[in-house]
């Protein structure tokens, strides 16, 4: 097989952390939480959020946002509320058991971080580092113009 491409390494690398952090998560109570829930995870404020900006940060649609915030409601992960700036609204708000999954989240990125350092060395992974906020839009890098 010819050799992956940039964007395909990128995936494999994310998706191995995934896996590990699923695992890390089913170890420590959280069995029922998978990669598609960090869109809401990752995203929601202490105070709560409202679903539409919930779905904006993640980049996604609104009806989608919808389904995983449902999805977690039932689990006990966010509850909704109506929001205290204007009543018409509700906010989505995470329970004590998600600010329990974002402590062990942090927990995991931590110590992979700590891997991907002594993995790769000190040098090679500032250089990873920064090749990488080159290339992500989210942190000042610029959107490829592919033409």
């Amino acid at each position: 097989m010819p050799d992956a491409y940039t964007q395909s390494l990128l995936l494999y690398a994310y998706q191995a952390s995934a896996r590990g952090l699923t695992r890390h998560l089913r170890e420590n109570g959280h069995p029922a939480i998978r990669p598609k829930h960090g869109a809401v995870f990752a995203n929601i404020d202490r105070e709560g959020t409202r679903a539409t900006v919930l779905a904006e940060r993640a980049g996604m649609g609104k009806a989608a946002m919808g389904e995983l915030i449902g999805e977690l409601e039932r689990l006990g992960y966010v509850a909704r509320q109506r929001d205290p700036q204007d009543r018409r609204a509700k906010i989505v708000l995470p329970t004590a058991t998600a600010l329990d999954v974002t402590g062990l989240v942090h927990d995991f990125n931590r110590r992979l971080e700590a891997h991907y350092r002594e993995l790769l060395g000190a040098q090679a992974y500032a250089e990873l580092r920064a090749a990488l906020n080159l290339i992500a839009p989210e942190h000042g890098g610029m959107q490829p113009r592919i033409e």
